[in-house]
């Protein structure tokens, strides 16, 4: 194995076998992580009862994987990693099984995601045959890779070095021998394995179950965002992260976060999963928009964005705008009322022309008029509803637009001078349009800006690249897309799922 172990971001977990149970594996590693974890599993769910729920921050259950293509489910994972410390990628598909469209596996999900992989093993006298063919073939890709066994295993099945076993009573593994970075021979034994007291198959101990690159410890650096419960959107595997009411969680951030890692590619660890689950590890609970920096106190968003200044006159649009805006609008909505009539229902009432002129006051700049228009004719989304602009963006009402600016300029007030320039995030910056997972779409109201349109991640910045110049052309080219059924930006094809709801194909 030539990568090293990451000890963040997103990991693949695959079983061996169907005797191998990588839901233990899944709630032993959330248990032992301290760090915000999510999962997103692929062509199954995670019941409430699972024992892993009690540990995770977030789940998000793609389903339709015949109907995925590989680049949307590697979007669906890195859009969460942008939420969470870790995401555990799993599915109930062998890894060299075809899952998705034009026949992908979860291999190739590993490549692409560039994630170390999991390999979670059972009982049975082919448990260390299996294993060894998986980490050959994980070998042969160039991916790191642990493995984890599950149940009651013959260890002295398994490829370990004669130095390899570890008496019960010892409860934290240690690394064997390391793998060979030569690419042409076969992967070696399996370094070192840990056993569980008999009578502890509980989670209550799942951190001294796993070697320390498996215990993924909060980043000292990065500031916790916690958000209520309860989401905007309903979780869905054709979106990214919907279901998280206002999740913004920085992870531009985490600079060490990678450094964070292993010179051992491969170790193993035993999990002897025994009783019922009784959870005594403190999951990670979101609450709203509070960022709590380890050591001292954040400065708030007014240090780098003044309110109520009164220097800005709110924008009134003209009447031109106001008819270009509704006649967009009135495009969008008769094709939903016909092809997506759930979407349909959850476009809001207009806002008040009042109440617009108060936020624009209240953030001291002065909106775009076509922005203004269009906020008076839908005051964003019903959050039981899912209506985007492509390809996943949904227009936010006046009270997510003052939090989701707020919420970005108490990192850029805590953060001054440390951002590599004004493009990352401006005060004269619009939120208008959310994507469920920190990023958003803007308008650039910076003298010059015009109102142009871009589009915002914590980890990037804003870049205004490939989005048109206005909020009137991108609902034009919206309607346009819904109309004729062209991809929008010949990327994104308008769909409707069974719920009546639009959807966004990225092609």
């Amino acid at each position: 194995m030539n990568r090293a172990w990451t000890g963040r971001g997103p990991w693949m977990i695959a079983a061996t076998s169907a005797g191998a149970d990588w839901r233990i594996a899944l709630a032993g590693l959330a248990a032992a992580t301290e760090a915000p974890v999510a999962a997103v599993v692929i062509g199954t769910t995670v019941p409430d009862d699972d024992p892993a729920r009690a540990f995770l921050a977030g789940v998000l259950e793609v389903a339709g994987t015949a109907r995925l293509p590989l680049d949307r489910v590697r979007d669906l994972a890195d859009g969460m990693s942008r939420s969470y410390e870790l995401v555990l990628v799993a599915a109930d598909a062998g890894l060299l099984l075809p899952v998705g469209e034009g026949g992908w596996t979860l291999v190739d999900l590993a490549v692409a995601m560039g994630a170390p992989v999991v390999v979670v093993t059972g009982p049975g006298p082919d448990a260390a045959h299996h294993t060894s063919l998986v980490v050959d073939a994980l070998h042969g890709r160039n991916l790191s890779a642990a493995v984890v066994t599950v149940g009651d295993v013959d260890e002295s099945a398994l490829p370990l070095p004669p130095a390899g076993r570890i008496p019960a009573a010892a409860l934290s593994a240690t690394p064997g021998s390391a793998a060979t970075d030569d690419p042409d021979s076969p992967p070696e034994t399996i370094p070192g394995v840990a056993e569980t007291p008999s009578e502890g198959g509980r989670f209550a101990g799942a951190a001294e179950w796993f070697e320390p690159m498996l215990r993924v410890e909060p980043h000292p650096a990065t500031p916790v965002l916690d958000v209520t419960e309860g989401a905007r959107k309903p979780v869905n595997g054709k979106r990214f992260v919907l279901g998280l009411l206002g999740v913004f969680v920085i992870t531009v951030l985490m600079a060490c976060g990678l450094g964070w890692c292993s010179s051992e590619p491969i170790y193993s660890a035993h999990i002897d999963y025994t009783g019922p689950v009784e959870p005594t590890v403190r999951p990670y609970t979101p609450h709203p928009s509070t960022y709590v920096p380890p050591s001292r106190p954040r400065p708030p968003s007014t240090a780098a964005c003044p309110e109520n200044t009164g220097a800005i006159t709110p924008t009134r649009p003209d009447t031109a705008t106001t008819q270009r805006v509704n006649r967009a609008w009135q495009r969008i909505e008769k094709w939903l009322a016909a092809k997506a009539p759930a979407s349909a229902r959850g476009l809001r009432q207009p806002a008040g022309a009042k109440r617009i002129d108060e936020l624009q006051r209240r953030m001291s700049v002065a909106f775009p008029a076509d922005l203004v228009a269009s906020l008076r004719r839908h005051d964003g989304v019903a959050p039981e509803a899912r209506f985007d602009l492509p390809p996943f963006f949904s227009p936010t009402s006046l009270d997510e637009i003052l939090g989701d600016w707020r919420s970005t300029c108490t990192v850029l007030a805590g953060d001054a001078g440390s951002w590599p320039g004004e493009d990352w995030w401006h005060r004269q910056f619009v939120p208008f349009a959310s994507a469920g997972d920190g990023g958003c779409l803007l308008v650039d109201q910076r003298p010059g800006g015009h109102g142009r349109v871009g589009e915002f991640y914590p980890e990037d910045g804003t870049d205004f690249a490939r989005w048109p110049a206005s909020v009137t052309e991108l609902l034009e080219g919206t309607a346009t897309a819904l109309e004729t059924g062209r991809p929008y930006d010949g990327r994104y094809r308008p769909t409707v799922d069974g719920d009546g709801l639009l959807d966004w194909e990225i092609i």
